[in-house]
């Protein structure tokens, strides 16, 4: 976390970080909880100046276990914490890579242009905001979901503990399904 008692560089370089996550729409209390040199107050001001007086999102936080709704959704989420992962040079499992989540979101967003819904309902495709990946993150970093290789086709998959799908290879078992027709063919 980011100390008070800054250089006024340093001051600055979290202004610009708080604007890089606020610009993304990040909930305003992750910022606050990132960048204890700005007050929750000021972090508020700037996501409103950001995007022309809107207010920032109110409510309750979201929850990895709530995130996939559907079980198409896990292979987006994959997706993200691998794009992560590969973006960051230290371990996700020990600390969050700021920069990298960053990284990851942007080109997931450029990867899936149509698919950001900041609002409900969302649909399949998941993160559906910031706020989300951010979400992910955290959970890699404390262990509430993790990224695991399949030895059977080869790529990541996420595993979120506590969710309502089983700790398998999502891709595998829509491969599964689709193979004795329990799921439509996505072409």
């Amino acid at each position: 976390m980011i100390a008070e008692g800054l250089s006024y560089e340093d001051q600055l370089q979290n202004y610009q970080l708080a604007y890089q996550l606020l610009k993304r729409k990040l909930r305003t209390s992750y910022v606050s909880q990132l960048i204890k040199s700005i007050s929750l107050p000021e972090i508020r001001d700037i996501h409103r100046a950001i995007h022309q007086g809107e207010s920032p999102s109110s409510g309750l936080l979201p929850a990895i276990e709530a995130i996939p709704q559907v079980r198409e959704s896990m292979l987006y989420i994959s997706l993200f914490a691998s794009l992560y992962r590969s973006a960051s040079p230290v371990d996700i499992r020990a600390e969050m890579d700021v920069s990298a989540i960053i990284f990851a979101w942007d080109f997931f967003c450029e990867t899936f242009p149509n698919h950001v819904r900041e609002r409900r309902p969302y649909g399949k495709v998941r993160p559906a905001n910031f706020s989300e990946a951010w979400v992910i993150a955290q959970a890699l970093k404390i262990g509430s979901a993790s990224l695991q290789y399949c030895k059977s086709c080869h790529g990541d998959h996420i595993v979120i503990y506590n969710s309502k799908f089983p700790p398998t290879c999502q891709v595998c078992v829509i491969d599964q399904l689709r193979k004795r027709g329990n799921v439509p063919d996505s072409k």
